[in-house]
């Protein structure tokens, strides 16, 4: 999905966030011993009766009288986690934990929210602290020992510790944990099955078969199985797991991590469903993964209504019913349903704002849904709510962008970028705007900057590279998609094919096609197709051909197949097309409802000079795939000078298709469809349309500017795009003269 201008995932955090802060419920210190007309104790009865809201008014007045009062920023601290803000918990936890009496109750809250974001180093810090205070405190020893486990910076610190911890308590099972962690993080891992060994036997003589670590110990056994390679003991083992320990979350999480990665969805919704039965808190979060585990099966409906129960009971608490709405809000998104999701996160912003304050990041989220469903006026709306600088400058250039306000957009987009520089999002639709205005090399600094910040947060590694390619520099372009995690993807292996097979030759192009295909065997056909391409483009059909020979076989799957006859029918010469014409035939027949089939029958026919039947087969392919980008073209191009009209409306359609799939269009296709198209105006409107999709793409602006010269045209606009032209290396030698030509009229 195209990137939007928030984290892809952030309202999954933010239930995971809420969760989170429900388990530290059970933190809330209600003190004895204060009348009634104590504040304080108004304050926690307020707490205590779920009136998170209230009580946050009545702290913050209070610290306004006793801003040094530990008590109180205590619990002003423990609300601003409770209800999902732990940044803006830090500055009251700290304070109050200069306070003897307070001080390890804080730390002990803060380092648990350092945990939760990730930062262990922070949290070992503040464990340690409580340490010295108390330096017999068992639980925080262990606490600090798992903190410094997960951290490479103080994997050998963890294993002081759990020396520490077996040198006072011999039989403490909790130690282990992070002695077996720390050494698979050295790479050590002799020392890690050791240390495995001995807490399975620990654990086959303990008497507390209640404790965590026995799911634990059982789920990493199989996990070792899995690592190790050995699938059916890996299977067998989780198999024990889950029949021992139903509802532990180590079990449970993991064992349908490894059944999702062995595709069998089932299994995993039964292990999930079994654990919901076990443990139907929604603390657990059971019910939400039994959701989601519907909807991948296909039964989304039973997933809905599953977090229904709880969304819109009333008796549930408002925390339970703002995460099950932010649950649907995920799951609509997830269906394609926007508009369903935007209505889910509102629910939820108003139960959570008015049980726990301001909520901003979900205020920021439901106007970027609002974006995305064609509401932008709403969204701008929703800007004069929000507290956060960086999220209103984000919503309102991302609306100037697409009311076509680049400069507009790209001033928002740098202030954004300035006050939120760890989001990868602003630089990379800030490039997204200098290209629509032909600013490309303002546009590549931005991907770059993108990359920077979080690489694979985007698609910028792959639109960099296009633009590197579209400029011939196909090596730089090649090694941009070959290295980090935005090169990753499958349109940018795709293309990396593409190029590669363009500037080094077919032979590296058919090996990475191979090399895909061991991980992804039903790729291996459109990877073929891209390598085809990469030669076609430079019109060597002796190569295409050359590459695809080998391939015609029926003993080839048809996934397979059907790319690589397109690509034939696509790129090689007259001669060599018989030589398809049995396969294709015979998939045609054998797959009538097959979209693409019909389609490569299509071709078939159109290259034998039977272009009214190879239109109806056109048609039947759209009937089966109405958004097919390229078929849409292929009948625009027949129909052009019989049906000029809807020959243009199936252009528009194509344009329209590739951009709700979000993928680049064949700009060869579009270029065929409207070439037999009779009005100048009609072919200037499609063109307009196709280079603001793709506006890096020289055969566009050289196409537009050679209309608008032959029509009158703006002659600023003609210079533009023939500048477009050359800068992408199309017909130099016209763009220039109609460059050159265009000047002479300003």
């Amino acid at each position: 999905m195209h990137p939007t201008i928030t984290q892809v995932s952030s309202v999954s955090r933010r239930v995971h966030l809420i969760l989170v802060s429900i388990l530290l419920g059970g933190l809330l210190v209600v003190a004895s011993g204060c009348g009634p007309s104590d504040p304080v104790q108004a304050i926690r009865e307020e707490i205590a009766a779920g009136d998170l809201d209230s009580a946050l008014e009545s702290i913050r007045a209070l610290l306004e009288e006793k801003p040094d009062d530990a008590e109180l920023l205590f619990l002003y601290g423990q609300i601003l986690v409770k209800t999902g803000q732990p940044g803006l918990a830090e500055w009251p936890l700290r304070k109050a934990m200069t306070d003897p009496v307070w001080f390890e109750r804080a730390a002990g809250l803060a380092a648990t929210v350092e945990m939760a974001g990730g930062n262990f180093e922070n949290a070992a810090d503040l464990y340690a602290r409580i340490l010295e205070a108390d330096p017999d405190n068992l639980k925080v020893r262990i606490q600090r020992a798992n903190a410094c486990a997960k951290s490479p910076q103080l994997f050998r610190e963890a294993l002081a510790e759990v020396d520490r911890i077996l040198a006072s308590n011999p039989d403490e099972l909790g130690a282990y944990k992070p002695r077996i962690l720390a050494y698979l993080g050295l790479n050590e891992p002799e020392k890690a099955e050791e240390a495995m060994k001995e807490l399975g036997e620990r654990i086959a003589a303990s008497e507390d078969s209640e404790s965590p670590i026995h799911g634990w110990y059982c789920a990493t056994m199989a996990i070792f199985a899995s690592d190790s390679g050995d699938e059916a003991l890996a299977a067998e083992r989780w198999a024990d797991c889950e029949a021992r320990f139903p509802s532990n979350a180590n079990v449970v999480l993991k064992s349908i991590e490894f059944h999702r990665k062995r595709d069998e969805l089932e299994r995993a919704l039964e292990v999930a469903e079994a654990a919901f039965s076990s443990d139907a808190e929604d603390a657990s979060n059971y019910r939400h993964t039994v959701a989601e585990l519907l909807r991948l099966v296909g039964r989304p409906e039973e997933g809905e209504a599953l977090l229904r129960e709880v969304a819109e009971d009333e008796e549930e608490t408002p925390l339970n019913r703002s995460a099950a709405w932010l649950a649907l809000t995920d799951h609509f998104k997830a269906t394609g349903d926007l508009e369903a999701a935007a209505d889910a996160l509102e629910h939820a912003l108003a139960i959570a704002q008015k049980t726990m304050g301001p909520q901003p990041d979900l205020l920021f989220a439901l106007a970027d849904l609002l974006i995305q469903i064609g509401e932008p006026d709403r969204a701008l709306e929703l800007t004069s709510q929000m507290t956060v600088a960086s999220h209103r400058s984000l919503v309102r250039a991302r609306v100037a962008q697409i009311r076509h306000q680049y400069a507009k957009a790209l001033k928002l987009y740098e202030e954004a970028t300035r006050l939120w520089p760890e989001n990868p999002y602003a630089p990379y639709h800030a490039a997204g705007a200098a290209m629509a205005i032909g600013r490309f090399d303002r546009a590549f600094q931005n991907y770059l900057l993108s990359i920077r910040v979080e690489d694979g947060a985007t698609d910028a590694r792959f639109r960099a590279a296009r633009l590197l390619a579209a400029e011939g520099r196909f090596e730089p372009a090649i090694e941009m998609l070959g290295t980090g995690e935005g090169g990753k993807t499958l349109d940018a292996q795709l293309f990396l094919i593409e190029i590669a097979t363009r500037a080094r030759g077919a032979g590296v192009g058919v090996n990475a096609a191979h090399r895909l295909s061991k991980t992804q065997p039903d790729l291996f056909g459109v990877a073929i197709e891209a390598a085809v391409r990469g030669r076609g483009e430079i019109d060597d059909r002796e190569t295409a051909w050359a590459i695809i020979e080998p391939l015609l076989t029926d003993r080839l799957p048809t996934v397979n197949l059907i790319p690589i006859l397109r690509a034939g029918l696509d790129w090689v010469a007259d001669e060599k097309i018989e030589r398809l014409r049995p396969l294709v035939e015979k998939i045609a027949a054998d797959q009538p409802d097959q979209a693409e089939a019909q389609e490569i029958m299509g071709m078939l026919l159109e290259r034998s000079g039977r272009s009214e039947e190879a239109a109806e087969r056109y048609r039947k392919a759209l009937e089966l795939d109405p958004d097919r980008s390229g078929t849409l073209f292929r009948l625009a191009r027949l129909e052009a000078a019989g049906n000029p009209e809807e020959a243009a409306e199936l252009v528009e359609r194509g344009i329209k298709a590739a951009e709700a799939a979000e993928k680049p269009f064949d700009s060869r296709l579009f270029m065929a469809a409207i070439s037999q198209l009779p009005d100048p105006a009609i072919v200037r409107s499609l063109l307009e349309s196709a280079l603001a999709y793709d506006p890096a793409n020289g055969r566009l602006a050289l196409e537009l500017a050679r209309n608008l010269d032959a029509n009158e045209g703006d002659p600023e606009r003609i210079v533009r795009l023939a500048s477009r032209a050359i800068r992408f290396h199309v017909a130099e030698e016209e763009a220039v003269a109609l460059r050159d030509h265009a000047r002479e009229r300003i």
